[in-house]
């Protein structure tokens, strides 16, 4: 299974795909929040779905801001904290 997380300068959508297709996503708004909704929204679509985070074996992230960015490199440092 792979998590997509897609972030445009005020929200972020997580979407968890097996084999290219859509099984579930989750969207939320972030102003000078972002941690906490990477963590927050994570949880509840993992909960919603029963899945455990270890079952999750790649990540995409696509941003319109760039690699740059604060927010882009915040997602991957949530990742990177994640072990996926």
């Amino acid at each position: 299974m792979t998590l997509q997380i897609i972030i445009t300068p005020s929200e972020v959508t997580f979407r968890l795909l097996k084999n290219r297709t859509t099984l579930d996503f989750e969207t939320a708004k972030y102003y000078h929040d972002l941690s906490d909704v990477l963590i927050n929204t994570l949880d509840k679509l993992l909960i919603r779905n029963n899945i455990d985070i270890k079952s999750l074996k790649s990540y995409k992230i696509h941003s319109n801001l760039g690699q740059d960015s604060t927010s882009h490199k915040m997602a991957s440092a949530f990742i990177k904290g994640l072990q996926i």
